[in-house]
């Protein structure tokens, strides 16, 4: 069952609970005030406004308690009386001959009460006389083996208001405490139902971050309930997992930073090394002959041109990391870009040892990309497999294959191809198969982690695989159309 599920329940049993409980106790309520006072004075619903019943319940009630043989006014039933009197302002009076034994109700003798009384005693003290809006009834009763008289005084009506308003306080006293007495058990109740089902996933919750806190990123949380805390912990897992993502990302562009440093400085002692040694030599006149010095001076320059070379792109890389590169994407016939690469370097690439064969490559398939920035990708790789050929020529073919959304532009060449634990690293920056790095002079390791970039801010991607027997295959995924924001 979900939390809002449960809340909805709750609430509605918040409002139920204490109405049926309220509407128990009014029932019980008027059952008790049914079958126990009004046996002891009327029944109302047949004589509310009955005087002369009243007076016949009074006058048994009194003959009642005269016949116990204890004190009368310890009768529980007296002071019953005596507070129903009280309620109405009527009052009772017992006679054992002229002695009154006892006074129920007002003590007060008012002018009216007089009159009536002396009334009365001209009827022998019983019967019944009005007098304005006051009353007088009396009768004479045997109890206990003596006769009384006994006089009630009170006014025309009886007053229900008042009868009623005893009775009221009472009920809604009791009322009150049974109402409050079901919400707080109602709610101790439903805040148990609730809750016991928000703690235990608060608590696994509470664990998973923790274990996140002191590092455990591999930290997974198992949670098989259908609430709204099951999305919570997929979340949860979700966020994890990129967190883990993240933090990987930053060791990696981390130690890419160290191993950038360790090559620029790696690959920049090189030249300049050579520069410094070729220029003592000609302080040194070691290089006498013009011819000699012509010499230094052209190996002086081609090792600054390669300082130059690196430092163009690093500072190309650079810059498309940091996405600051000029990049103006258009719509290219894909098959006219390659032609038009090959055929402008096929002579010095020939030259090299290096032939090229375009197949497979449709006339009209078109892509989205920045033109300089695809011909310096496809350039890099070209010059990729020039660089670490093992043979006196490589053959490179290049070919396209077509999908829906993208083009994959496929360059192969059956030079050594790399050992399968360089694959991932391949376009990596300052990369180079040769961890030793003995030969800077097959290449920086900028040029493919250039492509990449290159790639990337196409919308697209780039990956290498070997061949067999030999060889290596890169393919380079570029995107049909723009990528929507």
């Amino acid at each position: 069952m979900t939390i809002k599920k449960r809340l909805f329940i709750s609430n509605i049993l918040m409002l139920i609970i204490p109405a049926l409980v309220s509407l128990l106790i009014i029932s019980l309520s008027l059952l008790l005030f049914k079958n126990v006072f009004y046996k002891q004075f009327m029944d109302e619903t047949v004589h509310k406004n009955d005087l002369a019943y009243m007076h016949k319940i009074l006058v048994e009630q009194s003959k009642e308690f005269l016949d116990c043989n204890e004190d009368v006014t310890d009768s529980t039933l007296y002071r019953t009386v005596e507070k129903y009197l009280a309620s109405q302002k009527m009052k009772l009076e017992i006679f054992e001959g002229t002695d009154v034994i006892c006074t129920l109700g007002s003590s007060e003798i008012s002018d009216t009460e007089t009159v009536l009384a002396a009334a009365m005693e001209s009827l022998g003290g019983e019967g019944s006389i009005s007098v304005g809006g006051s009353n007088l009834y009396g009768e004479k009763i045997l109890a206990n083996d003596k006769t009384y008289n006994i006089l009630i005084y009170s006014d025309a009506e009886i007053r229900d208001d008042k009868f009623n308003e005893f009775i009221v306080k009472n009920i809604i006293v009791l009322l009150l405490a049974m109402i409050i007495s079901a919400v707080v058990i109602t709610n101790r109740f439903l805040t148990k139902f609730i809750f016991r089902k928000i703690e235990a996933p608060l608590d696994i919750l509470t664990a998973g971050v923790h274990q996140i806190r002191d590092g455990n990123l591999d930290y997974r949380i198992e949670y098989d309930g259908q609430d709204e805390f099951r999305s919570v912990c997929e979340d949860f897992n979700d966020m994890a997992e990129r967190l883990r993502r993240s933090v990987e990302i930053t060791q990696k562009n981390e130690q890419n930073r160290k191993e950038l440093i360790a090559g620029i400085s790696h690959d920049l002692r090189t030249p300049l090394t050579s520069i410094k040694a070729y220029i003592e030599g000609l302080q040194e006149g070691v290089a006498a002959t013009p011819q000699m010095q012509q010499k230094y001076m052209k190996t002086i320059l081609a090792k600054a041109n390669d300082i130059d070379r690196m430092v163009d792109k690093l500072f190309l890389f650079s810059k498309l990391d940091l996405g600051d590169c000029p990049f103006y994407p258009e719509k290219l016939n894909i098959g006219l870009e390659i032609r038009s690469v090959v055929t402008s370097n096929e002579k010095e690439y020939r030259e090299k040892g290096m032939q090229i064969l375009c197949k497979d490559i449709p006339q009209d398939l078109e892509v989205y990309a920045d033109p300089v920035q695809l011909r310096s990708a496809v350039t890099n790789i070209l010059e990729n497999s020039l660089k670490y050929k093992d043979s006196e020529t490589v053959a490179v073919e290049i070919y396209c294959e077509n999908s829906a959304e993208n083009v994959n532009v496929i360059i192969e060449d059956n030079g050594p191809g790399v050992p399968a634990e360089a694959l991932p690293k391949l376009f990596d920056v300052f990369y180079r198969s040769d961890s030793s790095r003995n030969n800077p002079n097959k290449g920086s390791g900028l040029g493919l982690a250039i492509t990449a970039k290159i790639l990337e801010r196409f919308g697209g991607s780039i990956y290498a695989e070997n061949l067999q027997p030999k060889g290596l295959r890169i393919v380079m995924t570029i995107p049909k159309e723009a990528e929507r924001e």
